[in-house]
C-alpha cells in the first residue's frame, strides 16, 4: 500500500518583514520539485505583504492550495479566549463575525476560498469548527485528536487531520545527520501510516527567524499597541543557507519514495465528503435501535452514523409515528451538532405516557430542523431528560414495535450518560488549553470552551470514502 503525503506550511508571521523572503522560498521551492503544498494563510499576513509590496510573494504562495489560518493569529482576544465567554450558538455567530474578514481577504488576495483552517497555536473551540463548516471550509487540518493513526474522521462537521512530522523539529539537529535523519524518521513514519495520510509541516517564517514572531510580541496574553511590535530574532545567513540545502534535497528525495503518493486538503476531502442528502430506510431504523445501546458511532449499511446523526434519525421516526401513526418507509440523515448546553445528570425514573412521550419527539425532532443541534433536554410531560436518555426510550419504543407490532401504553424512562463514549478517553478527557501554549494568559483555563469540546462529541465518526458507501438501499429513497 502506499501513504498520502500532504505538506502544510502555518503561514502566520505578519510583524517581520525578512519572513516574507522565507514564505516566498518554501512556496517556490515546492513549485520546483512538482509538489503542490496547502498554505495555511493568517488574513493581516495577506494585509501585510500587500502593504510592504510583496506582490512576489502573493503570486508564489497562490501557486498552490491555499488555507485559512485565523485573521490575526495570536493577537488577543485568540479564538480559544473569546468562546470561553460564548454558549454555543452565539459562539458561532462570534467566529463568523470576527473571520469573515480575513476568509474575504485571503481569498481576493490569492484568488482561491480556502480549502482547510488550521488553528493556531492550541486556540480553537468547537463552534470554530461549526462556524468553517457553515464557510465552506470543511476541513480542520491541525487536529489536537485522532481516532486512527492516518485515518481521518468528522468531529462538528469538520474532517479531522492531524499534524504529523514538522520540518521544524530538525531545525537544531547538526547539520552533517539533519538530512538522514528526516529520512529515515520519515520512513518509519510511512511504515506507521501505510494505507492512511500523512500531513508534514513546517512555518516557513521560521527558515528564517530564531523565534516565534508571536511569543516576541504576545507572549502570556500581551498585548502591546500595534507600534511597540517587534520583529522576531533572525537566524543567521549560514544556518539558513544549511537548513534550506538539507530541506530542498530531502524534498528531492521524498518525491521519488515509491510509496508515496502526493496529495492536498481538497483532494482528500473530495474523497470523503458526503452527499447532501443521505437517506435511511425503516430496517436500518430498526437496526440501529438495536445498537444504540452503546452510545457511540455506529455502522449501518458500510456507513457510519455519529450519535448526532442516530438521535435525528430516531426522534424523526417517533415524529412520524406521533403524527402520521404509522412508521416511515425512510427518513433523512441530518448532519446535526451535539447539544447547545451540557444536558441534565440526573432524572426522576418512572414511566411516561405513550402520548405524552410522542408529543416530546415531535418537539425534539423540531428542534433538531429548525436549530441544526440536538437538544439538551427534552421535556415529556412533567419530566425532563437529557437526549441520549429520550433516545435510548425512542430506541426502546422502535424494539417493542417490532416484537409486537403494537405501542405500549407507557415508556419506562432510565437515567444513561449523556456523552458519548469517546468523550471518556484519555485525549478528550484530558484535553486542556492552560500552560500548553505560550501566547494564553497563564491563569486561562478555557473550561466553558472545553465543554463545548466535549459536547460536540456527538458528532464524532470514522470518515470513509465516498466511493465505498451505499446511501439508498433497502426502500431508502430520497424524497
Amino acid at each position: 500500500m502506499a501513504v498520502r503525503l500532504i505538506f502544510s506550511f502555518d503561514s502566520e508571521d505578519y510583524i517581520t518583514p525578512a519572513a516574507d523572503d522565507a514564505e516566498k522560498w518554501w512556496a517556490e521551492t515546492m513549485s520546483k520539485h512538482g509538489i503542490t503544498a496547502c498554505i495555511s494563510v493568517v488574513g493581516e499576513l495577506v494585509r501585510a505583504l500587500q502593504f510592504r509590496g510583496r506582490r512576489d510573494v502573493l503570486s508564489a504562495m497562490a501557486s498552490h492550495e491555499i488555507a485559512y489560518h485565523s485573521d490575526k493569529h495570536s493577537a488577543p482576544p485568540t479564538w480559544a479566549e473569546i468562546l470561553d465567554e460564548c454558549g454555543w450558538q452565539d459562539g458561532v455567530e462570534r467566529i463568523l463575525t470576527t473571520e469573515l474578514k480575513g476568509i474575504n481577504d485571503v481569498r481576493e488576495a490569492l484568488g482561491q476560498h480556502p480549502s482547510a483552517w488550521c488553528k493556531p497555536g492550541n486556540s480553537w473551540g468547537a463552534q470554530v469548527a461549526a462556524a468553517m463548516s457553515l464557510l465552506n471550509i470543511p476541513i480542520f487540518c491541525d487536529s489536537p485528536f485522532a481516532l486512527k493513526r492516518g485515518q481521518p474522521f468528522w468531529f462538528a462537521n469538520s474532517l479531522m487531520l492531524q499534524y504529523h512530522i514538522s520540518f521544524d523539529q530538525y531545525f537544531d539537529a547538526p547539520s552533517n545527520e539533519r538530512l538522514q535523519k528526516m529520512q529515515e524518521d520519515f520512513l518509519r513514519l510511512c511504515d506507521s501510516h501505510d494505507g492512511g495520510y500523512i500531513i508534514m509541516f513546517t512555518h516557513p517564517s521560521r527558515l528564517v527567524t530564531a523565534d516565534f514572531w508571536d511569543a516576541v510580541n504576545f507572549r502570556e496574553g500581551r498585548n502591546p499597541p500595534r507600534e511597540q511590535w517587534k520583529p522576531a530574532p533572525l537566524r543567521n545567513e549560514e544556518e539558513i543557507a544549511s537548513l534550506q540545502q538539507d530541506f530542498d534535497r530531502f524534498l528531492s528525495w521524498v518525491v521519488k519514495q515509491p510509496q508515496v503518493e502526493l496529495t492536498t486538503y481538497r483532494q482528500l476531502f473530495y474523497e470523503y465528503k458526503q452527499p447532501p442528502l443521505r437517506w435511511i430506510s425503516i430496517d436500518k431504523v430498526l437496526q440501529l435501535a438495536g445498537k444504540v445501546s452503546e452510545f457511540t458511532y455506529q455502522s449501518i449499511n458500510g456507513d457510519f452514523l455519529s450519535p448526532s446523526e442516530q438521535f435525528g434519525v430516531l426522534v424523526r421516526v417517533a415524529s412520524v409515528l406521533a403524527k402520521d401513526g404509522h412508521m416511515p418507509e425512510a427518513v433523512p440523515i441530518r448532519q446535526l451538532f451535539g447539544p447547545p448546553k451540557m444536558p441534565p445528570s440526573e432524572i426522576q425514573r418512572g414511566e411516561t405516557s405513550l402520548r405524552d412521550f410522542l408529543n416530546a419527539a415531535i418537539l425534539a425532532d423540531e428542534f433538531c430542523s429548525q436549530t441544526g443541534c440536538v437538544p439538551d433536554q427534552i421535556t415529556i410531560g412533567q419530566k425532563s431528560v437529557g437526549p441520549n436518555t429520550f433516545m435510548q426510550a425512542v430506541a426502546w419504543l422502535l424494539r417493542q414495535w417490532q416484537t409486537a407490532r403494537s405501542l405500549p401504553a407507557s415508556i419506562p424512562l432510565s437515567e444513561f450518560p449523556e456523552l458519548p463514549k469517546v468523550a471518556n478517553e484519555p485525549q478528550f478527557r484530558n484535553y486542556r488549553f492552560k500552560g500548553t501554549w505560550i501566547i494564553f494568559p497563564p491563569e486561562f483555563e478555557g473550561l466553558r470552551t472545553l465543554e463545548h469540546i466535549r459536547l460536540q462529541t456527538w458528532t464524532i465518526k470514522p470518515a470513509i470514502p465516498t466511493q465505498n458507501l451505499r446511501y439508498r438501499d433497502d426502500g431508502a429513497t430520497g424524497r
